[in-house]
């Protein structure tokens, strides 16, 4: 083979990255005698020498793909120029390194690098105002769920801690865009597990029954004659339904304790009277608690009450 067919040979074996290498290589061999070639011919032909060929032209690829898609992130973000002197400098003064993160961090440690460069809008100003925005609705949803975890936690609904850790779980379980009836539902509805308790969740309920005890009274002050009467009513009412569900609540224990006791069922008579409401209400005393006695307190309730 002459020289240019040893050249042909020989390049495609290097396996070069771009034609402007090829183009400088093919030069280079030029300089070189046709037994120079022949014995370098050899060498890379070796198959050692491939496999590390291939190896250094992957990494070569893949070293290029990151400095593109860098100069990208940087000329579309940064506010920098899209030109030939910018990109120079970048690959002087970051080489390897060069990622739009670290190009920031050299012209915010190292403000005289600012005006090397060409700018087509304020350094980094897009970035920034991302960053302000980012932070604001943060700061808004960071409320929302102190707010959220304050208010079930005092109204006793379920007790969650207002901290960082419990805020990131329900990040992660609602986004970064929710709101305090969001959060509320969230907390309350079992959705979100793996939650802290608060340290100071009986301050909480306190504080909380607190105010709406100082909210009911204030409400009063500033109501007229019909609301106070309205008010009045309502709250005899509740009394009322308080007061019932607590001889239920009362009745229901007697029952439980009489059912221990293990009582015989109360007959339909006693002493050959009718044993009714009537009977147990105008009986003595000493009758009551013999009954009573022998037969446990709630079955006279309920006899009494016409449920038995």
């Amino acid at each position: 083979m002459n020289k240019q067919e040893l050249i042909d040979e020989i390049l495609p074996l290097l396996k070069l990255g771009t034609p402007q290498e090829r183009t400088k290589m093919r030069a280079e061999l030029e300089g070189h005698t046709l037994t120079e070639l022949q014995a370098y011919l050899s060498v890379v032909r070796d198959p050692e020498y491939q496999l590390e060929a291939d190896e250094t032209a992957l990494a070569e690829i893949k070293a290029a793909r990151n400095r593109e898609f860098a100069l990208m992130q940087i000329f579309k973000l940064s506010g920098l120029k899209n030109t030939t002197k910018n990109e120079t400098l970048l690959d002087q003064l970051l080489g390897p390194a060069l990622s739009l993160e670290t190009f920031r961090s050299l012209i915010e440690k190292n403000l005289q690098y600012q005006n090397r460069f060409e700018w087509d809008s304020a350094p980094f100003g897009a970035i920034r105002q991302a960053e302000a925005d980012q932070s604001k609705q943060r700061t808004k949803i960071r409320q929302a769920f102190s707010a959220a975890a304050k208010a079930v936690t005092a109204q006793g609904v379920a007790d969650v801690a207002d901290n960082d850790a419990n805020f990131s779980i329900t990040c992660s379980v609602l986004g970064t865009n929710f709101t305090i009836a969001d959060a509320v539902r969230a907390l309350t509805n079992g959705s979100i597990t793996g939650l802290a308790a608060s340290r100071n969740a009986d301050e909480l309920r306190a504080a909380y029954q607190q105010k709406q005890v100082e909210d009911h009274n204030l409400a009063l002050i500033n109501a007229d004659t019909q609301t106070l009467r309205k008010v009045a009513r309502q709250e005899a009412a509740n009394r009322q339904t308080e007061a019932e569900k607590q001889v239920v609540l009362d009745m229901q224990a007697q029952q439980r304790r009489d059912a221990a006791m293990d009582f015989p069922s109360l007959p339909g008579t006693w002493q050959g009277q009718k044993l009714d409401a009537a009977f147990i209400r105008r009986c003595d005393v000493p009758t009551q608690k013999l009954l009573a006695k022998r037969f446990g307190s709630a079955q006279l309730d309920a006899r009494l009450q016409g449920r038995g």
